[in-house]
């Protein structure tokens, strides 16, 4: 054995024996003897290297942790720096073959220490994600669509058994389209247990108050209230610009191995039909940089991304820009400013009033949001300073979180035009149920300002709804 030399070049045999061998020896009890057990059933017989071969992989991987979380090449590297096993190989009569194979998964693995404690469903493999979910394997790929069969990247109309989606175009108020994506019942009820076991128990950023549980609109208002100057940003199409790859991530980040990730993310994200992007509402491209804008914003919709109207999408969306919302909110600090998001909204409330100041802060800010990914809208962009009306996600904020007046003049109008002519003649829009529409519109108010709410709500009890 002194002769054998100290570096043969591996065969792809030698090395093919080896990954099997590392399988086997993964593949349960590491204790020496079931070590030897199952590799004399992967080698179909004993061979008088195997029990040295294992004493050196214990003696190397001492610890249980090493073995669970060792990955297959970890062993391989290990049996062909191993001189016995490699001159086997030498033999001119019977050489080591596989028999028998066992399968290997990666584990699940840990999340990063900030998110110590968390209880995830433990999803080593596609068949756990597929038991877990109640579906059988072949479901499990049709609703993750791992393979993309209903991209229509090339105009191709998917079949309606591979059309996961309804989608629809619907007008912006301040001009272009925004393209609602709702699951089917099916892929909603798997997208909801999604949310609920997992995505819920993972902790947002403290800045993120959109769609976070046990955070409101009032809570995001109340943060900038009595601000000098107040910065307001918007991203654009916020949901569309977080690409599959990022929920990927986000997803082996909290231990899921490579493949149990992949499938989350196809139940979780979604490419949109090129016949559907076709039939967005278009203007005329005034310049040739605008037809080009265009054919990104496109492209975004047929890759992997983020669909407005899944129940995952407000959670993945917040905890995928959780590194957006930490630099910001540590810029903002520099700054002597609070930070708050609400969705795609960004709000910074400024400790003094210069303007000047403040356009500095637009820009810092504007290059953090490139940098990470996203894209400001540089129309919605505003600087308002105290002696102007500062809203807050739709709340007056000057003095304190508040309806603007018009709407509390307004809703108390039509209560008491209800009190005097019958609320039929103020139901312009037919609303099925105008009573239940009124009293959810006094029940904001309420929460906003108890005081309004209380006389709009003594307006309600004067209207007698046995007239209608």
């Amino acid at each position: 054995m002194d002769d054998f030399p100290d570096s043969l070049p591996p065969t792809k045999n030698i090395r093919k024996v080896a990954v099997a061998l590392a399988r086997a020896f993964l593949a349960g009890d590491r204790s020496p003897a079931a070590l030897r057990e199952r590799g004399i059933r992967a080698l179909g017989r004993s061979w008088r290297w195997l029990n040295p071969l294992i004493l050196r992989l214990r003696s190397e991987l001492a610890t249980e942790s090493a073995w669970q979380v060792g990955q297959p090449e970890t062993l391989v590297d290990l049996m062909l720096a191993f001189p016995p096993f490699l001159a086997a190989f030498e033999s001119h009569e019977a050489v080591p073959q596989i028999r028998g194979h066992f399968p290997f998964h990666v584990p699940m693995g840990m999340p990063p220490a900030a998110l110590a404690g968390l209880t995830l469903p433990p999803l080593a493999t596609p068949g756990d994600l597929a038991d877990w979910l109640e579906l059988s394997p072949a479901l499990l790929d049709w609703f993750a669509n791992v393979q993309g069969r209903d991209m229509g990247a090339r105009g191709a109309t998917p079949t309606p058994k591979l059309a996961h989606y309804h989608s629809r175009w619907l007008a912006k108020p301040g001009g272009g389209a925004r393209l609602i994506e709702a699951p089917k019942r099916e892929l909603r009820a798997i997208q909801r247990r999604i949310l609920r076991e997992i995505l819920d128990r993972v902790p947002m950023h403290a800045a993120a108050y959109g769609c976070a549980r046990g955070r409101s609109v009032v809570d995001n208002a109340a943060l900038h209230v009595g601000s000098p100057l107040l910065l307001k940003l918007d991203l654009r199409d916020f949901f569309a610009s977080i690409p599959g790859a990022r929920v990927h991530a986000l997803f082996r980040t909290l231990g899921y191995p490579r493949d149990t990730a992949r499938y989350l993310t196809g139940l979780t994200t979604h490419c949109t039909p090129a016949r559907i992007v076709r039939a967005a509402p278009q203007e005329e491209y005034p310049s040739p940089e605008e037809r080009r804008r265009h054919q990104n914003w496109a492209r975004q919709f047929m890759e992997r991304h983020l669909p407005q109207g899944a129940p995952t999408s407000p959670a993945l969306a917040n905890l995928c820009a959780w590194r957006l919302d930490a630099r910001l909110s540590g810029a903002a600090r520099s700054c002597r400013a609070r930070y708050s998001r609400y969705v795609d909204d960004l709000v910074f409330s400024c400790a003094d009033g210069d303007p000047a100041r403040g356009r500095r802060m637009v820009n810092m800010m504007q290059d953090i949001i490139l940098e990470e990914g996203f894209s400001p809208n540089w129309r919605k962009t505003r600087i308002i300073p105290s002696s102007a009306s500062q809203r807050v996600t739709g709340l007056v904020v000057n003095q304190r979180p508040n309806l603007p007046r018009r709407e509390y003049d307004t809703l108390k109008a039509i209560l008491t035009n209800c009190h005097r002519h019958g609320a039929a003649s103020q139901n312009r829009e037919n609303a099925p149920d105008f009573r239940a529409r009124l009293l959810g519109r006094i029940g904001w108010f309420s929460q906003v300002n108890p005081e309004r709410g209380a006389r709009l709500m003594a307006l309600f009890a004067r209207i007698d709804w046995n007239d209608n």
